[in-house]
């Protein structure tokens, strides 16, 4: 049956559209420091600066406050959200299940892992040791990003990949806050990314498991030791 005229369950969603495109406006900012913890976001600049109406300002920082990235609070209007331990916790729980949930499904098949994305992984692997060389660590945290996402794309799951993706903005921004510096590259090449790499190319599902779970229990023990010792002005600890 055809749909046509006012039988249309679609509507044009104009506002929708503003909004989602307000709360990525606002969301990489704050991801790349540019709004820093404690900042006000105030309705009517935001709306200058990115030419949509009111509305789908005040819908985006709702959105925001949703993610954790936006407080809300009465009367005072929104301002950037401080990382605080607990958040650095929920995120790296939510992406070491992720992860488990995308190694499972991906060794249960064998032809589930392509050759192209088994290709994919053995380079971004080789990279990572490369760029351990480097004097700047910025290509080594790129690199591991996208080696992460790289074994979660492979399974093809949207649902995992969406969320796994969602979930890399909160590490960016965990990184660019929290000023993390990484002290043994090398090592964690050769025994977070290549040796995972390996696990994977050789079905080892338990060592692959260990592995995955390892580097980001690291991970977020870096984060949180620096909260703790309030090392950050992007920090926050929990009273």
């Amino acid at each position: 049956m055809a749909i046509t005229g006012s039988d249309s369950i679609i509507t044009p969603m104009n506002n929708m559209e503003a909004t989602q495109f307000a709360a990525e406006q606002i969301r990489k900012a704050i991801i790349a420091g540019h709004f820093k913890p404690g900042d006000r976001l105030i309705e009517q600049q935001l709306t200058e600066m990115l030419d949509v109406s009111r509305h789908p300002v005040r819908e985006a920082l709702r959105l925001l406050a949703r993610e954790g990235f936006v407080e809300l609070k009465r009367n005072k209007g929104a301002t950037v959200s401080a990382v605080e331990a607990a958040s650095v916790t929920e995120v790296y729980k939510i992406r070491v299940a992720l992860g488990m949930l995308a190694l499972d499904y991906l060794m249960a098949d064998e032809d589930r892992l392509s050759d192209a994305d088994l290709k994919r992984l053995e380079k971004l692997a080789h990279n990572a040791v490369r760029c351990a060389e480097l004097e700047s660590q910025a290509e080594t945290v790129q690199n591991d990003l996208e080696f992460q996402q790289a074994i979660i794309d492979a399974t093809g799951l949207q649902r995992t990949i969406r969320y796994f993706s969602e979930l890399t903005g909160d590490v960016r921004r965990f990184n660019n806050l929290l000023g993390v510096v990484y002290t043994d590259r090398k090592g964690d090449a050769e025994n977070y990314v290549m040796k995972l790499f390996e696990a994977v190319r050789d079905r080892n599902l338990r060592e692959a498991h260990l592995i995955w779970e390892a580097k980001f229990a690291k991970a977020a023990e870096r984060y949180l030791s620096i909260i703790e010792r309030g090392n950050s002005d992007g920090a926050s600890k929990a009273v």
